[in-house]
């Protein structure tokens, strides 16, 4: 059964395929013609073209931008309602993280979180298995400094690796096989701050 990941928490937008693992099909728009708004396009073109129906979805939770979150998880949920699909959320920093699968090291996770904050997480990599040894973090820069020096073994830093849509599924897949379901109906964006909206009233 092919997995339907969706990557929306940072500027690159992508829609991946994956099944037992291996990533089938991909596309990804960053930057300026990066838009939600075209998720739906993008899944209609990879089903079409690999020729694979999908029959569950994961999708970027968070953290990262606040529209970008919205639109990744209201697509993805919408799909999963709608089609009556297994839904699941993936950290966007563990999707971050499996870019270094298959290579044994620790990852240091970052990504831009506001002011002088990071979103930070520690993974260690080993044979294609990501495991934890923090939580999805907040922190300053002094202190990621503080806990990158009590690391010990290969340290691999990165702050500029993308959430391919492709890796989503492949965690996504993981997940579900370990019974890991979300609620379409509970699963909501993890802000790295909720977004500042105020109410505006008229002078």
């Amino acid at each position: 059964m092919a997995v339907l990941g969706i990557s929306s928490a940072t500027k690159m937008i992508s829609a991946g395929l994956a099944e037992e693992g291996k990533i089938l099909a991909e596309i990804s728009v960053s930057g300026k013609e990066a838009f939600t708004e075209d998720l739906m396009v993008f899944i209609d073109k990879l089903v079409k073209e690999s020729g694979k129906k999908f029959g569950a979805v994961a999708v970027t939770q968070g953290p990262g931008a606040y529209a970008g979150l919205r639109g990744g998880l209201a697509v993805a949920k919408t799909l999963s309602q709608a089609l009556k699909l297994p839904l699941v959320g993936v950290s966007t920093l563990e999707a971050i993280a499996y870019n270094l699968a298959d290579i044994t090291c620790t990852a240091a996770v970052m990504t831009d979180a506001r002011s002088d904050e990071y979103n930070f997480a520690l993974f260690t990599s080993n044979g294609g298995i990501i495991d934890r040894l923090t939580d999805d973090l907040v922190l300053t820069k002094e202190r990621i400094a503080d806990l990158l020096s009590q690391v010990k073994g290969t340290l691999i830093e990165m702050a500029n690796s993308k959430p391919w849509a492709g890796l989503v599924a492949i965690l996504g897949e993981k997940k579900l096989a370990q019974g890991q379901l979300d609620d379409p109906l509970r699963l909501t964006p993890r802000y790295s701050h909720m977004p500042n909206i105020r109410e505006w009233k008229k002078k």
